[in-house]
């Protein structure tokens, strides 16, 4: 008798192949063009108001030799003039102004989006975009290949309009996850299991909130609630974004949470990222048919109804 040789299995790799292709039906789904510009509008915004609330002008008073080896910006010279940070500036917020005018919105929004990537570039070391920004310039990159659907075409539904919110919405979740991830590479579940809070707490904590931090920090199980809380919050993010609908916004609300227990206890301002994720993960809560602005108004009537 001959043996006969059975070929190898396919099934993992026809898995995968099932997998890719669901994964692309999704993202490219048709979809309406008013949920575009919801996303686009309010990320846009979140850039504008990271342009204006900051100072960049304090990167000129840092000596040229802590920006050597510039690897984003190294076209730039050493020692940038304030006129061209102010420039930069002036340039981006005008860019926002064309978004929100939907006057040639979608140069507007890459305008922005370069000038306040170049600009956190410069305020970071090594040409290296600064994490309390690094959400919106990641988050912001699918929107800046959008086409914004132009008046009249808010009702329209196609691929080139539901594509770049969604988009959007996976590299929300792909950052988070990576924030988590990037903690158990460096430190282990230790991270969120050992004394490791109890020591940010009592080295990081501001004088605001000193009593709270260090009160936290004589409590192993609140402090090591806190740290396993957002290590989980961090690494299920997919699961909140992607998987299903209704828990998108509550993404949004745990991470604001988060976030400002992190600034209650450290002084650490993440509100870009807060921002950031109502931007896409709001809009992208509601159903197909539902609107932000109609969902604004709702609550708007009632609470006229509650206080007339």
């Amino acid at each position: 008798m001959t043996a006969t040789l059975e070929p190898p299995s396919t099934e993992p790799r026809g898995r995968l192949r099932r997998l890719g292709e669901a994964v692309d039906r999704r993202l490219t789904a048709p979809g309406p063009g008013w949920r575009l510009l919801e996303v686009h509008t309010l990320v846009a915004l979140v850039v504008g108001l990271r342009l204006v609330a900051r100072d960049w002008t304090e990167i000129t008073d840092r000596p040229g030799a802590l920006r050597d080896g510039l690897t984003v910006v190294s076209w730039l010279p050493a020692h940038v003039p304030a006129r061209v940070i102010v420039g930069l500036v002036v340039l981006g917020v005008a860019g926002v102004g064309c978004v929100l005018a939907r006057r040639y919105a979608r140069a507007g929004f890459v305008v922005a989006w370069a000038c306040y990537a170049v600009l956190c570039a410069l305020w970071g070391s090594s040409g290296k975009v600064m994490h309390n920004d690094v959400l919106t310039v990641w988050v912001a990159v699918p929107l800046l290949f959008a086409r914004v659907p132009r008046r009249g075409e808010d009702d329209e539904r196609s691929v080139g309009f539901g594509w770049p919110p969604r988009a959007a919405l996976a590299v929300l979740a792909l950052v988070y996850w990576l924030t988590g991830v990037q903690k158990l590479r460096h430190s282990g579940i230790g991270w969120a299991l050992s004394d490791n809070m109890t020591w940010i707490l009592r080295q990081g904590a501001v004088p605001h909130a000193e009593g709270l931090a260090l009160w936290v920090a004589d409590h192993p199980l609140v402090s090591g609630g806190l740290a396993t809380g957002a290590l989980a919050l961090e690494l299920t993010a997919p699961v909140w974004l992607l998987l299903w609908r209704p828990t998108r916004a509550a993404f949004a609300v745990a991470v604001a949470i988060m976030h400002a227990s992190i600034w209650l206890f450290l002084g650490l301002d993440y509100s870009a990222w807060v921002l950031t994720a109502a931007a896409v993960a709001v809009p992208m809560s509601l159903g197909p048919d539902r609107r932000l602005r109609s969902l604004l108004r709702g609550r708007h009537r009632s609470r006229q109804i509650r206080n007339g």
